[in-house]
């Protein structure tokens, strides 16, 4: 019983309010705003020279905000691209909903 109880703690923990947890780098230029107000996959690994898209499929405006760059108001069903040209780490979050949607782009 205490084994049970001990893995629905761990999981109710893990789902946690919004994001999807999955902190693992994704080899993808595509990233959905999905419902539930949170970016899919949340890091995502390209190239230099790639542009990376972010597609709105939730029901809400979002913003997409990489370091160093003017937000980009993306509404629902509509996407928005950005070319990476050199390496780096690059953050990026919605600034309407910073408390659950940010994420990483990482040019190597």
């Amino acid at each position: 019983m205490r084994v049970a109880l001990a893995a629905l703690a761990l999981a109710a923990a893990a789902a946690g309010c919004g994001g999807s947890g999955d902190s693992t780098p994704v080899a993808t230029n595509h990233v959905t705003m999905v419902k539930s107000y949170r970016f899919d996959p949340e890091k995502v690994v390209v190239k230099p020279g790639d542009t990376v898209t972010w597609k709105n499929d939730d029901n809400f405006t979002h913003t997409v905000h990489v370091d160093g760059q003017d937000d980009h108001t993306v509404e629902r069903g509509e996407s928005v691209s950005i070319t990476f040209p050199k390496a780096g780490t690059f953050h990026y979050v919605c600034r309407l909903h910073s408390h659950d949607m940010q994420g990483e782009v990482i040019v190597r």
